[in-house]
């Protein structure tokens, strides 16, 4: 029973009292106005921490925890270095100690966390840092988003960028690397030519002998320069192929006259029964000769003299599987597991027989390249065989036709001038001893008449003045490049139908075949091919037409 009389106020003493005792109202208002602050915190789909000012976490969400790995209630007290990946603390405490000293109020970072596991993870970290009503601080607060994905594309861009660029360097250090050591081996080369074939100077068989020496030795230099290069292009994703369909017989006929006389000189006997008419395959011209002719050098080089080489094909319904079949030594199951190995020469290098170890390394890649496919058998004693598959092309006898028809004109030859009267060639040429050795060999032809221009510049004021009527320019004149000069020419009406034949020692693919495009009517390669260079002449002299 009460002891108050009726409609007397409650004592200071009652519940209502008691709850106002226990709760500042002032507090009891803060936390009523914190709780929307508390519901995003709890509930934000971004990451959310509370953090000392010395550096200790007191409290994040969900979807922070998340991001490190970690529980929320083991990640308070820890230290933000104690998640951070050690790379990135430094540049964060800088950051803290500068938003404490009051020179800003804020910072961003993008910045690596460690989770238990290992993993790192890329976050964008803005923090703030808060003050009392004083203007004290009082903690530090961060909003933390996963930016791993997009870190992890910008990665994958930057290495693909310098990768590109990587690639583009290699190029074009292969290319000077090319045109530096095949300058040096024109003139030996060259020279050693001269030598052997100059009519009004013949030489004795001791110096014949000398002279094959000198030959065989830059050849097999020649040979591994080049077999390098292909191979380091190969692998730098730099060699470009032109896969189109091609006349199977052209490209065998031109493989086994590549090697029928090594095949003579060897004593192997080389033959090539006819394939099927009008087979085709899809491939590129340049480098299906070039599987052809190293896989006909190999069986030629490692079999024996009264063996035998033989060169084949045959036509499927999707596919042509070429074969070149040996009578030499064979090999053992062993060494065809290692064939394909670059510079292994699978105990061949302790014999005399010369070679890399790359050549059928770069013959399985290209024909990788080409969509096709090699495979070998072999047996010690009884020879080798190498089956090249490359997928078939079909073309009609009208398309084939129609193309030789319209095939554009390259206005070789064409001139009315008799075999006794005087041609005249303009030499581009900024080298002295590739200008002498032209000298040497153009004396070999009287009816033709040499003018040498050292520069690009000389070269296009020399064709203006006197148009001459072959052009023979080298790539790289110091001023202008052989392609420079081309193109100015062809701008003048009396100088733009002049053949024009390049001589380079830059032998990249991409520089042959953008010479053709550019109206070119031959690229020579350097070390210089003096018989080819003057059957070139004669057939210029001749009038015939390529």
């Amino acid at each position: 029973m009460s002891s108050f009389p009726p409609g007397a106020s409650p004592p200071p003493s009652c519940a209502s009292s008691i709850d106002d005792l226990l709760v500042d109202p002032a507090v009891d208002d803060a936390r009523r106005e914190d709780a929307p602050y508390r519901l995003f915190f709890r509930h934000a789909g971004i990451g959310m921490a509370r953090i000392s000012l010395s550096g200790l976490i007191l409290e994040v969400n969900a979807r922070f925890a998340d991001l490190v790995g970690r529980r929320q209630a083991d990640l308070a007290g820890l230290h933000v270095q104690d998640i951070t990946h050690p790379e990135d603390v430094g540049a964060e405490r800088a950051h803290m100690e500068s938003l404490l000293s009051g020179a800003q109020d804020g910072f961003h970072i993008e910045k690596r966390y460690v989770r238990p596991d290992g993993l790192t993870v890329w976050a964008a970290v803005n923090m703030a840092l808060v003050r009392d009503e004083q203007g004290r601080p009082l903690q530090l607060v961060s909003i933390i988003e996963d930016i791993t994905e997009r870190q992890r594309a910008q990665e994958a861009m930057s290495s693909a960028r310098a990768a590109e660029r990587a690639s583009k360097a290699k190029t074009e250090f292969l290319s000077r690397m090319s045109h530096e050591l095949r300058t040096p081996l024109n003139a030996m080369l060259g020279f050693a030519q001269l030598l052997r074939v100059d009519p009004r100077h013949p030489l004795h068989e001791d110096q014949r002998t000398k002279v094959a020496h000198i030959e065989r030795a830059g050849a097999h230099l020649l040979a591994m320069l080049t077999d390098v290069l292909d191979l380091s292009r190969i692998e730098a994703g730099s060699l470009p192929m032109s896969i189109e369909p091609l006349s199977l017989a052209e490209v065998m006929d031109a493989a086994v006259a590549m090697t029928s006389n090594q095949a003579l000189d060897a004593g192997v006997r080389l033959t090539h029964p006819p394939c099927e008419a009008g087979l085709h395959v899809r491939g590129d011209q340049l480098r299906l000769r070039q599987v052809l002719v190293n896989l006909l050098s190999n069986a030629v080089k490692y079999n024996q003299r009264g063996g035998q080489v033989m060169l084949e094909a045959l036509g499927l319904a999707h596919e042509v599987v070429i074969t070149v079949s040996d009578s030499g030594r064979g090999m053992t199951p062993e060494q065809l597991a290692h064939l394909f190995e670059p510079f292994n020469r699978l105990g061949a290098e302790r014999t005399a027989v010369e070679g890399t170890g790359i050549g059928l390394v770069i013959v399985k890649r290209l024909v990788e390249l080409m969509q096709g496919r090699i495979d070998v058998s072999s047996r010690p004693g009884d020879g080798s065989r190498f089956r090249v598959w490359l997928p078939r092309a079909q073309v009609s006898p009208v398309t084939a036709g129609e193309e030789l028809l319209t095939r554009p004109r390259t206005g070789f030859g064409g001139f009315d001038e008799g075999p006794g009267s005087t041609l005249s060639l303009l030499y581009a040429e900024d080298n002295a001893v590739n200008v002498e050795l032209l000298r040497q060999v153009m004396r070999m032809r009287p009816h033709w008449h040499l003018d040498v221009a050292c520069n690009g510049q000389d070269a296009i004021a020399m064709a203006l003045t006197q148009p001459p009527d072959l052009l023979l320019l080298d790539m790289h004149l110091g001023d202008m490049s052989g392609l420079d000069v081309a193109d100015a020419l062809a701008l003048h009406p009396h100088t733009a139908a002049i053949p024009r034949v390049a001589l380079s020692a830059d032998v990249m693919p991409d520089q042959i075949a953008e010479a053709r495009q550019r109206g070119f009517v031959d690229y020579l390669t350097k070390p210089l091919d003096v018989s080819r260079l003057l059957s070139l002449l004669d057939r210029f002299a001749r009038g015939d037409t390529l």
